[in-house]
């Protein structure tokens, strides 16, 4: 058998916290996967609404199960951990070769799993996200007339204007949202997992990635982001929350004295003299000057 011919388990990860009006449109669309080879965990993060219950009960649909051939599992935090520690659980749990995470807010388009894991054997990458679509509460598609999403989307648009998609994640996370990454589980192994960052969990992650691996941009929108007003990414940046520095010094430190497994990855070891060129042209420099490593 061929890495194309095989098909390999994928675990969905959900981190749930009290998303009791989203959750089953959630789980259906994965239902609705064309893939078929797919785990599902749900980790309910001590949900103080008591709505884990319910997703406790949805988990014993008899369609759910025979979805899932019975693969599939609720798991409930008795003390709030945060969404980081939720999902390294899941991971944890997880049988699958491939790991796919989606916020309990979110849905995937039909086709998703398998395009996505198709496309991540071809081009034999470790690592992947797609383009991203932005729905309302009501599952309509507000991609062209909320100025979130036009933000979002002129994020993913600018990453052709940097020489590699590893220099456009310096600046931000391409992905937009952690339930956008689908990655081998093998290389989580590789990385410290997901930090307890408030803000920017997503984009640590995707950056410890990046040592190892250049990511994957599948063109493809693939991914539906429910844009509403208890979006975390939105509260913390409304409470002034910015765990960006933090984040590149810890990228920073990682790659300041040894070369990375990427050959791609920007450092001072692959490119030498661009490297020092982009941090000053977009004023990184003082943060590199200052990054020392701290194991959080």
């Amino acid at each position: 058998m061929t890495q194309l011919d095989a098909k390999p388990l994928v675990s969905i990860v959900i981190p749930y916290y009290q998303h009791k009006e989203y959750i089953h449109n959630c789980v259906e669309t994965i239902i609705d996967q064309t893939y078929e080879k797919i785990e599902l965990i749900i980790i309910d993060d001590c949900s103080p609404d008591g709505s884990g219950k319910y997703v406790a009960q949805l988990c014993q649909n008899e369609k759910w199960r025979k979805r899932f051939s019975d693969k599939i599992r609720f798991i409930h935090f008795e003390i709030n951990q945060g969404a980081h520690a939720a999902i390294n659980h899941g991971i944890m749990q997880a049988q699958g070769e491939i790991i796919s995470i989606v916020n309990s807010d979110d849905i995937y388009h039909p086709d998703r799993i398998k395009i996505m894991v198709e496309a991540m054997q071809e081009e034999q990458k470790q690592f992947a996200f797609s383009r991203v679509s932005y729905i309302d509460d009501k599952n309509r598609d507000v991609s062209q007339i909320n100025a979130w999403a036009l933000a979002y989307a002129g994020i993913q648009a600018s990453t052709k204007d940097f020489p590699t998609l590893g220099f456009a994640c310096l600046r931000f996370n391409p992905a937009i949202s952690t339930g956008n990454f689908v990655f081998y589980k093998s290389l989580y192994e590789q990385t410290i997992g997901f930090r307890s960052f408030r803000y920017c969990h997503d984009w640590d992650f995707i950056l410890q990635c990046l040592f190892y691996t250049e990511p994957l941009f599948v063109q493809e929108k693939l991914y539906y982001y429910r844009l509403h007003e208890t979006n975390t990414f939105k509260s913390l940046q409304k409470l002034g929350v910015d765990d960006g520095p933090d984040v590149l010094k810890q990228y920073f430190d990682s790659v300041r004295c040894q070369k990375t497994i990427n050959p791609l990855a920007p450092s001072p070891f692959n490119w030498p003299g661009y490297f020092e060129f982009f941090l000053s042209r977009c004023g990184l420099q003082e943060v590199y000057q200052k990054s020392v490593y701290v194991n959080t």
